[in-house]
């Protein structure tokens, strides 16, 4: 089974292929653009990917992509691609979590995991994983208000900007670590690949999105 995965949670677009069969998943082409929006992005880094592999999109039998928590527009914008690609092409869509993907390559090395994102507003979306799956809910808060149990490995772009406040709940790869990068292989690695209606691919907000913030303090906005 050929798997296409995108995921614009975070400030990288990332797109990957994968062929699926029994228990092996390999990828056949990654794609990462730093720098460049998900709307600008998203689709040629699809595109790039399937030409890298030398397949057409004809030839994808799931579709994965990432559904947060994150930034609100690159979540939104990569969950309405999905759903477009999958009705427009009929193949069966998966949704998964952000911080599943993130964590899903440091378990390869560690046993406990702490996956944190960075969620702005000087704040961290976290959450605790073991190889049996996430060993707590996800939680917004302040980098010096996290707790955690044992001592994890601390990944994400949470991890490397608040490095000193959260130094002391375990170990932080150093700043230039791929496992602090949320990836599509992360979802192909991480996703059940249980298809899902498309109108059940929503984002994972976890808080107020930033736009409706700024609403609600504009006296101008309120009816």
């Amino acid at each position: 089974m050929l798997i296409l995965a995108l995921d614009a949670s975070t400030g990288v677009v990332s797109v990957a292929l994968a062929r699926v069969a029994g228990g092996e998943r390999r990828v056949l082409a990654e794609i990462s653009l730093d720098g460049r929006g998900a709307s600008e992005g998203l689709l040629p880094a699809v595109h790039a990917a399937l030409g890298l592999a030398g397949e057409d999109l004809g030839s994808v039998e799931g579709i994965v992509v990432g559904v947060g928590p994150g930034t609100f527009t690159g979540i939104r914008i990569a969950a309405a691609t999905a759903r477009s690609l999958s009705l427009g092409s009929g193949i069966p869509l998966c949704a998964n979590p952000t911080l599943v993907a993130l964590a899903a390559p440091a378990l390869t090395v560690s046993g406990e995991v702490l996956a944190v994102l960075d969620a702005r507003r000087g704040e961290v979306f976290a959450q605790p994983f073991t190889p049996e799956g996430p060993s707590g809910g996800i939680v917004c808060t302040r980098p010096g208000k996290l707790r955690s149990e044992g001592s994890p490995l601390v990944v994400g772009d949470g991890a490397v900007r608040y490095r000193e406040e959260l130094s002391g709940l375990g170990h932080i790869p150093p700043d230039g670590s791929p496992l602090h990068r949320v990836s599509a292989v992360g979802h192909i690695l991480s996703s059940s690949l249980e298809p899902v209606p498309p109108e059940e691919v929503v984002p994972i907000y976890v808080r107020e999105p930033d736009a409706e913030v700024r609403r609600d303090l504009n006296p101008w906005s309120r009816p």
